[in-house]
């Protein structure tokens, strides 16, 4: 099968057939089966694969010669060059710190006056990226990693496992069919049940790969349930009794369940501690790092077997990067590209181009699809839509199941429902307040352990609280009719609602909308309190292209793109509907077992 042109080995060639190509083809042409054209792939582009306005051949030609000064940054004030790294200057602040070497030891700056060489291509320096880089450098094989951002991305830092050597030592046990039958049933039977359990059978032993790595460098691990983000996260010290959990606690008796799977770096949500461990291995294995660079277009052989890049640094100008055996492609989702959210995923599409996408917030919006319109334009295909988001959301009491009432001061819900489930009918509703009463340090107790669910009234939880009411983030009221002023929902509706809540509550029963006894936290202690909520916090989406169960892409016609593999937000059908938050951290948790085999299948790709 062939997928375009063979691409010479020198740059003026490759950048002579691409702009040939261009002149042929009308601006904008859609021609999957071409590989040799120059994309533009930055979160401006018009549309989807918009091709760029060509430059004249001389231009292009001039600038693609490049000095040394394009790559080589300086390091922090005494710090020097980690060994293969370009542009880590912003490494130095990292948690943990990367391989000191001296700057003769740093990667050769790319020149595009010679076409790099290397055996497996890496794109995209997140979790997947790099634990994919460090699998294949361990094999022997020459490994090249670039990114388009100044130093690797973490976000977050819970990761799941099922199986490690961790749990084993604590005592946890779980079934493994059961998990994978479990997200099954989330995603409505849409994922490829294959690719779960090719999750599933790994990620214990690829934890327990990561661990001998964070344990020699001294980083702490520990398994939590994400109560919080930082070391006040409930703890899992013993099991099946944790040091301070509630009498005759049970993870199963939670609604939803949610597993004790979720490790974590240094007491806190710390995926930069990881992937400063990764990135420090792989530079030791001698993995070529470089940041600010832009993998532009794939690049293909004979019968359209993925041989390469064509890679654009910050400047503008472009190097081309063989590989030998194969590209890997890392590259996150596609949450900060409006358009392929138009297309894609349209139910968050609102959510994303808005301040509530966390990346665009940071300061780190390179999730704009880029290896998903890389692949297809090589044939790749998309899995169908509308793809899973992931958005979080919590309110002034966590995910607290306390009563929570809409704009009109009316009761919508089961309140006792996970993060995703929150957002998902705070939507619908246009927001809503969550409302409870001065016994409220009481209540938490009863409301269960899991993803920042409040459950101990200590004292970092009282000055978190008592910092909100002095805000107004919290309001405060002596009676019910002033809350509903503050709220301003009708006041007769609303002390209506409130009634019907406490009558239930004293019933032991919640004939309207279900939610366990326990949890039916009556509002009639003042003074009392609310606070608002309409924004949920925007991750990701989990939409990707289809692969088959080694990681490769596949055609529309079920055919290996060969040379080619992926791992993270790239592989599709994964999730469906939603994120499925029974495992925090599942999306940490495939991204680095998935780029782990992908290392490891690249390396078996033979010369």
């Amino acid at each position: 099968m062939k997928y375009g042109k063979s691409v010479g080995t020198n740059l003026e060639e490759t950048l002579s057939n691409c702009l040939g190509e261009m002149k042929r083809k009308a601006p904008g042409a859609q021609n999957p089966r071409h590989t040799n054209r120059v994309v533009e792939v930055s979160s401006t582009a018009q549309r989807v694969g918009a091709v760029r306005e060509p430059p004249s051949l001389a231009q292009a030609i001039n600038q693609c010669f490049l000095s040394r000064r394009a790559f080589i940054r300086r390091a922090a004030a005494g710090t020097a060059i980690a060994a293969g790294a370009v542009n880590l200057a912003a490494a130095s602040a990292q948690s943990v710190q990367t391989a000191q070497i001296v700057q003769d030891k740093a990667a050769a700056p790319l020149s595009a006056k010679e076409a790099l060489k290397t055996e497996i291509l890496v794109i995209g320096a997140g979790t997947a990226g790099l634990a994919a880089a460090v699998s294949a450098a361990q094999t022997g094989s020459q490994v090249v990693l670039i990114d388009k951002s100044e130093t690797f991305t973490a976000l977050g830092g819970d990761n799941a496992a099922i199986g490690s050597r961790l749990q084993k030592k604590l005592g946890i046990e779980i079934d493994r069919e059961e998990i994978i039958q479990a997200l099954m049933r989330w995603g409505g039977n849409k994922p490829d049940a294959r690719l779960i359990r090719l999750w599933a059978a790994h990620c214990g032993s690829v934890m327990d790969w990561l661990l001998d790595m964070t344990e020699a460098a001294g980083v702490r691990t520990a398994i939590y349930f994400p109560t919080e983000l930082d070391s006040n996260a409930a703890l899992v010290d013993k099991w099946p009794d944790p040091t301070g959990f509630p009498a005759g606690w049970n993870y199963r008796n939670e609604s939803p369940i949610e597993y004790p799977v979720t490790h974590r770096w240094n007491e806190g949500a710390n995926q930069r501690a990881l992937l400063g461990v990764l990135e420090k291995n792989a530079l030791k294995l001698g993995v070529k790092i470089y940041y600010s660079t832009r993998a532009a277009q794939l690049l293909a052989g004979g019968r359209g077997r993925i041989n390469g890049a064509l890679a654009e640094t910050e400047a503008g100008d472009y190097v081309q990067i063989n590989a030998q055996k194969a590209v890997i492609l890392c590259t996150g989702d596609y949450g900060s590209n409006p358009e392929m959210m138009r297309q894609y995923c349209p139910q968050a599409m609102e959510l994303a181009n808005s301040n509530a996408n966390l990346k665009r917030a940071l300061g780190v919006p390179f999730n704009t699809g880029d290896g998903h319109k890389m692949a297809m334009q090589m044939g790749a295909v998309m899995e169908l839509a509308p793809h899973a988001p992931m958005a979080h959301m919590f309110h002034v009491m966590g995910t607290d199941a306390f009563l929570r009432v809409n704009k009109f001061g009316e009761r919508y819900e089961n309140e006792d429902v996970d993060t995703q489930s929150i957002a998902n009918q705070c939507l619908q509703q246009g927001g809503y307040w969550v409302v409870f009463d001065e016994g409220w340090k009481d209540d938490v107790s009863k409301m269960g352990i899991g993803f920042r669910r409040i459950w101990r009234a200590d004292a970092g939880i009282i000055k978190r609280f008592d910092s909100q009411v002095r805000s107004d983030r919290i309001l405060k009221a002596d009676t019910l009719a002033e809350l509903a002023g503050k709220m301003k929902v009708p006041e007769e509706t609303f002390r209506k609602t409130i009634e019907r809540y406490n009558t239930l509550a004293a019933d032991g029963k919640d004939i309207d909308f279900g939610k366990r006894a326990d949890r039916l936290a009556a509002v009639n202690r003042p003074p009392f309190y609310a606070g608002w909520s309409d924004t949920p916090d925007f991750l990701a989406v989990m939409g990707g292209l289809i692969v088959n169960p080694r990681l490769q892409p596949l055609d529309d016609k079920g055919r290996v793109i060969a040379g080619l593999y992926l791992a993270g937000n790239t592989v599709g059908r994964r999730f469906a509907n939603d994120y499925p938050v029974m495992l925090p951290g599942l999306s940490h948790s495939m991204a680095w077992t998935h780029g782990y085999l992908a290392g490891r299948y690249a390396a078996e790709e033979s010369i």
